[in-house]
């Protein structure tokens, strides 16, 4: 059984969650889903269902929010809602699949006689330092931990979790999926991700200035917990459109199915994040043969590596950004040489055929012991 606190929500680790458990299954790995029964804004439904998708079951756990007023991890501990009943659902499964650093489920299943594997999918070291009860979590409640770039387990290791407890296992895409298209519109830009500090969406749109070439940014997400600063990227927006030299069009979230058409047409792929864990939207643009700008943080140094596959940009720097982009404008050549290469990069590595087998594995190797 997987478990994750949204399923039908905002990022890479929903998009995983989506992805594996119909290749499982082809596999004869009975895969289900536990999620709560969430909106997209976070609030919880005291009604359960269960509903079906592609061969599996989705089962959505009643909850209460116990902290309404606030999110932050700060107060809740990762401890975000109280589940109605729901571990009878489990005598089924061998295996508890948690991804997520959020430890509802985890607390709440913690007297289940199961093997327990954490699937990180992020991760805060100086928040686990300083709140201990989080660091106790992760040591006494799940018998493996994945992490999913070579930074994750470095810092796993650094919280004092030893090596046996630590599983390696990169994000991995469609790559029957994402494909590329042969067509790539002149100046098209593109940014996919929730709309959140983290992201550096802001530092994108400030970096606009330093472009010479009018583009056309399109910008593709749900909006994070933090509304002034989605306002606020909203109000950036306006004012780059106002100047009439460069076009951006914010469109929200959509389902991967028109995802994949952006990644397939941009002319280049943006993710100037402050934090990443291993940034699956990479590897979407990437399988399109779309060449990747982005930031040297987390899991990102393993994917991209300047003039390979893209081109890194220090954190923060709109204008070292600005100028990356206005290269790889003017060398179409070298672009399309970048995205050839990110293309063979993720059917040789991180193609979610790879993950898969891997993951089965790693299943084996637990209850094995």
């Amino acid at each position: 059984m997987m478990t994750i606190p949204c399923y039908y929500a905002k990022g890479g680790s929903e998009a995983i969650v989506h992805s594996l458990p119909t290749m499982l299954n082809d596999k004869n790995v009975q895969t289900d889903v536990m999620t709560f029964n969430m909106d997209r804004k976070w609030n919880p439904r005291w009604q359960g269902a269960i509903v079906r998708e592609h061969g599996f079951s989705v089962y959505q756990i009643p909850a209460l929010n116990w902290l309404p007023i606030t999110h932050s991890n700060r107060i809740t501990l990762g401890i975000n809602v109280i589940p109605g009943r729901f571990t009878n659902i489990l005598r089924d499964y061998d295996i508890i699949h948690f991804h997520e650093l959020e430890f509802s489920f985890p607390l709440f299943s913690s007297l289940q006689r199961k093997k327990k594997i954490l699937h990180l999918h992020g991760i805060d070291t100086n928040f686990l330092k300083r709140y201990g009860i989080t660091k106790t979590f992760l040591k006494r409640i799940p018998d493996l931990i994945i992490a999913i770039s070579d930074r994750m387990k470095k810092d796993l290791q650094t919280l004092g979790i030893p090596d046996r407890m630590i599983a390696h296992l990169p994000n991995g895409v469609d790559t029957n999926f994402f494909l590329p298209s042969g067509h790539k519109e002149s100046n098209l830009l593109l940014f996919v991700g929730r709309i959140a500090p983290g992201k550096g969406l802001h530092v994108l749109i400030e970096s606009l200035k330093f472009v010479k070439k009018p583009v056309h940014l399109v910008i593709i997400g749900p909006r994070d917990y933090d509304l002034r600063y989605y306002q606020n990227v909203l109000e950036l927006i306006e004012k780059e459109n106002m100047r009439a030299r460069h076009k951006i069009t914010y469109i929200g979230p959509l389902e991967r199915t028109k995802i994949v058409e952006w990644y397939q047409k941009a002319s280049l792929f943006i993710l100037p994040s402050f934090t990443e864990g291993f940034a699956v939207s990479i590897l979407e643009a990437l399988s399109c043969e779309t060449p990747v700008i982005a930031t040297p943080v987390g899991g990102v140094l393993d994917i991209v590596k300047s003039y390979q596959n893209g081109l890194l940009v220090p954190l923060n720097k709109p204008s070292k950004l600005g100028e990356a982009i206005q290269y790889l404008l003017e060398n179409e050549e070298t672009r399309s040489k970048l995205g050839r290469a990110g293309r063979r990069l993720v059917v040789e590595k991180y193609s979610l055929e790879n993950m898969v087998a891997r993951l089965c594995k790693i299943y084996e190797q637990l209850l094995s012991y």
